[in-house]
């Protein structure tokens, strides 16, 4: 659930974790920052999407920041840690992780198969041996809630 964390209603999230977790029990939320402009792949990642996504850019806004994790945790903030995270992907690969996403049009849309069309294309111009890299940054908190 921590992937998903920006789907949750955060105050109703927070009461149950409190229910659930042991007094002075720690809770780690942690999610995959895409970097938008570490390379010219993720920079035409970035414009397919705006392109191409049917919601992309609600979706992207819902993504917790710094100051509102801490408020989150409040008091009970214990840590925060960021480490890169890259993944190589071929292009199929790459389609999954697209079309699994919430703002990819799905088979039937309209810009279902341009979109693909121009994957591809993204593809075929900045892959290195078959693959190209992902980049991200991990954020992770770690608090109590009690």
């Amino acid at each position: 659930a921590a992937q998903a964390f920006h789907w949750f209603d955060t105050v109703a999230v927070r009461a149950e974790w409190q229910r659930i977790l042991h007094p002075g029990g720690l809770a780690l939320i942690y999610w995959n920052s895409r970097l938008l402009d570490a390379s010219p792949f993720l920079v035409g990642y970035e414009q397919l999407l705006l392109d191409y996504g049917t919601d992309y850019t609600a979706v992207a806004e819902r993504y917790q920041d710094d100051a509102t994790m801490q408020a989150w945790f409040g008091p009970g903030l214990r840590g925060m840690i960021e480490l890169p995270n890259v993944q190589h992907l071929d292009f199929d690969a790459l389609r999954g992780r697209l079309l699994s996403s919430s703002y990819a049009p799905q088979p039937g849309h309209p810009r279902h198969a341009p979109m693909l069309a121009a994957l591809q294309d993204l593809f075929n111009a900045h892959a290195v041996d078959g693959q190209v890299a992902f980049e991200y940054r991990t954020r992770a908190f770690l608090g109590t809630l009690d």
